[in-house]
């Protein structure tokens, strides 16, 4: 299925707007940037010190077949994104998901149990499916993170449920971990180094082309994670929906920035050490 975008146009984000290229990409990939810094004792020994992960998304479609209709669009894109603010993508809408695990994985283990889709309202609910790959991930310093694949699913919107896998779980997480589809990322931001520079190039004045470079913006992200534990989730079950986890008035771009009338969930009232202040 077909590549899309969704942002809240800011100044005041109070829209949704998504592009559909109608297309599958021509090339998707990723690298990380990484801040890392190693220490050298005399006996030879390395001793390496990691602060910020990003991963760094590139997203490519030559020749668009939507073309200069689809261009228009994605001017407005980078505008948003050139001053700073946070865009969702997704290599297939249809598979579109960022889940909050509620209970730390541990190594060996075999099954996640997930909350509801924070972003739902936003790409629209797709649960996890049997067989498709997807990615466990901290926040920083010293991003952990592996790649996960689905094997039977017990999950509701409302309330999450069980994820089985085919494998099983390498790493111990020992902060809030997110669970996304692979080919899916809910926050991601414009490298100040490729501020200004076109995402869309044109040929003779027919032919269009979508060359953009993203990165995560984690902090952003895990700033809509509701955190706490497994009990603590239950004690809000009965007022807290897949709807509500962002929060009324809350975009994207929100989570950046301090807490506003309407922008804190009552998750997020809850484990407020979870949120960006300030």
């Amino acid at each position: 299925m077909s590549a899309k975008f969704w942002f809240y146009p800011q100044p005041d984000g109070r829209r949704l707007v998504e592009i559909d290229l109608g297309e599958d990409l021509g090339e998707l990939f990723s690298d990380w940037d990484i801040d890392a810094v190693d220490g050298r004792s005399m006996d030879g020994g390395i001793f390496r010190s990691v602060g910020r992960g990003n991963e760094m998304v590139t997203i490519q479609r030559d020749r668009m077949l939507l073309g200069e209709e689809v261009a228009a669009k994605l001017w407005a894109l980078q505008n948003h994104l050139d001053r700073g603010y946070n865009v969702a993508f997704s290599a297939d809408h249809t598979k579109s998901s960022a889940i909050p695990v509620i209970v730390e994985p541990t190594s060996l283990q075999t099954s996640i149990t997930l909350g509801p889709d924070t972003f739902a309202d936003m790409w629209g609910y797709q649960p996890p499916t049997t067989g498709e790959r997807y990615v466990l991930m901290t926040g920083g310093p010293g991003v952990i993170t592996e790649i996960i694949k689905a094997d039977t699913v017990n999950i509701t919107r409302t309330s999450g449920g069980s994820l089985n896998l085919d494998g099983s779980i390498v790493f111990t997480y020992d902060r809030p971990v997110f669970c996304r589809w692979w080919r899916s990322w809910p926050m991601l931001k414009r490298p100040q180094a490729d501020v200004g520079k076109n995402i869309v190039t044109n040929e003779g004045g027919r032919l269009w082309s979508l060359n953009l470079r993203l990165t995560t913006n984690n902090a952003g992200l895990f700033a809509s994670h509701p955190g706490g534990t497994l009990e603590e989730w239950a004690m809000v079950t009965d007022i807290i929906t897949g709807e509500d986890l962002v929060p009324f008035g809350a975009t994207l771009d929100s989570f950046d920035a301090s807490p506003k009338h309407g922008a804190v969930s009552l998750v997020g009232s809850y484990r407020p050490n979870y949120f960006k202040l300030g």
